[in-house]
């Protein structure tokens, strides 16, 4: 039991005494590291005055800006279906995707055999119905004829019945010869109630027969409808954008032959912020960018959407673009910049001159950092600034009146320090390149 009580005591110790010269010696190495580094030189910039570049800021009236994307679509542009059921038989040489129509031009040409032979069928019913109705105009003369006749044999055999009464009462006459001749009367009226019963229904005939024949005629029209249908025409004039059937398909009522559109009148559907409701009027200018370098297109608001989506709080304002110059073309993706109609007093700075959010001022020589907030910002030259810069911030709280700034945000200024001030519109300074410090 001593033995191994031994060997855990020397091997405890023999740890312990591993461990404190692997210490001593890190402790060791960091005292020289630390005897050995070289001190940081001591800077006292109390009384050192620092060259900047500054530039004053006046109160300026800016209209505030809200831009946003859309997509263009062509004012006037129509998709093309086809009408009936039926089978391409061909398309016209020319109509082809890219190339211009004229309205009432021919697209393409339908198979009309069946809606010609459905009006020739029809053509043949109004015949019967128009004989039917020469047949009854026949009979109507007939019957009036016939009426006169049984008017006369009714008024004779009244006339035979009255005389054989007076010779029966004068005992000429036996009873069987009075009802002979009741039997004639009796028999004249009949046939004249049969030809009046004839001749009332002759009007309800001719009205059936009309009907049924505007119903043809109704379904004639219709036929030579559909036999006009089965040549596609161009509803407007414009580009072809796109061709959907050849030759030899079937195409059903509703199916798309083809599509066209006119790329002279075109609007933007503008997505701005729902923030500018409000704000945003009909007729605010709105510069359209189709790319980063391309130059600006200037338009107008023409409509604005009274529903925003709540999804992308977004608001849609309708922008209309002339599309003589080719610039912008249906389908295009482009941003929008919308400039409300009313401007207010606000700061211009350029946006290099802010950094994290501070701007530093110059203030009888010295300098005074302030928190900036951007309100929205503004792209383009500004030539009354007298710098080259294209990017400008609108700060969200104005500053006094012809403050000046230090246009170098890059700059480390501490608050305080004595700085000589050159204006951005010396000569000298002019030349200096954008973004580079004195």
């Amino acid at each position: 039991m001593t033995q191994p009580r031994r060997a855990l005591a020397v091997s405890v110790i023999t740890r312990v005494v591993v461990c404190g010269i692997a210490i001593g010696i890190g402790v060791a190495v960091a005292v020289v590291l630390t005897s050995t580094s070289p001190t940081a030189a001591r800077v006292d910039g109390g009384d050192q005055t620092v060259k900047i570049r500054s530039m004053q800021i006046p109160l300026e009236p800016v209209a505030r800006e809200w831009r946003g994307f859309g997509t263009v679509r062509a004012l006037d542009s129509a998709t093309i279906p086809a009408e009936v059921v039926s089978t391409v038989v061909s398309v016209p040489e020319g109509i082809e995707v890219g190339l211009p129509v004229s309205a009432g031009q021919v697209i393409a040409r339908l198979r009309d055999y069946d809606y010609v032979e459905a009006a020739a069928r029809i053509l043949e019913q109004l015949a019967e119905v128009d004989a039917e109705v020469a047949r009854l105009d026949t009979e109507e003369r007939v019957l009036v004829e016939r009426r006169t006749v049984a008017n006369r044999d009714l008024e004779l055999s009244e006339v035979d019945l009255q005389r054989v009464t007076e010779a029966a009462a004068k005992g000429a006459a036996v009873d069987r010869e009075i009802d002979a001749a009741e039997q004639r009367r009796l028999t004249a009226r009949r046939a004249l109630i049969t030809l009046e019963e004839l001749q009332s229904l002759i009007p309800v005939r001719r009205t059936a027969s009309t009907a049924r024949r505007d119903g043809l005629l109704a379904t004639h029209r219709l036929a030579l409808e559909q036999i006009e249908r089965c040549t596609v025409t161009a509803p407007i004039s414009g580009i072809l954008s796109e061709v959907m059937v050849e030759a030899g398909e079937q195409v059903a009522i509703g199916t798309p032959v083809a599509r066209v559109v006119d790329p002279l009148r075109l609007e933007l559907r503008l997505r701005i912020p729902a923030s500018c409701r409000g704000r945003v009027r009909v007729g605010d200018r709105v510069v359209v960018n189709r790319t980063v370098t391309a130059d600006p297109i200037d338009a107008a608001v023409s409509r604005i959407s009274p529903i925003d989506d709540s999804a992308t709080r977004t608001m849609t304002v309708f922008v209309e673009i002339d599309g003589h110059s080719d610039r912008i073309v249906p389908g295009l993706f482009v941003a929008g910049t919308v400039h409300e109609g009313d401007s207010e007093p606000r700061s211009v700075v350029p946006r290099r001159s802010v950094r994290n959010q501070r701007l530093m001022l110059v203030e009888d020589g010295r300098i005074r950092s302030i928190q900036a907030e951007s309100l929205f910002t503004i792209a383009g030259e500004r030539p009354g600034s007298g710098l080259r810069d294209r990017q400008w911030m609108v700060l969200a709280e104005p500053l006094p009146d012809g403050a000046s700034i230090v246009i170098d945000g890059s700059r480390v200024l501490p608050d305080g320090i004595s700085v000589e001030a050159r204006s951005a519109t010396d000569p000298d300074e002019q030349n200096t390149p954008v973004g580079s410090g004195p």
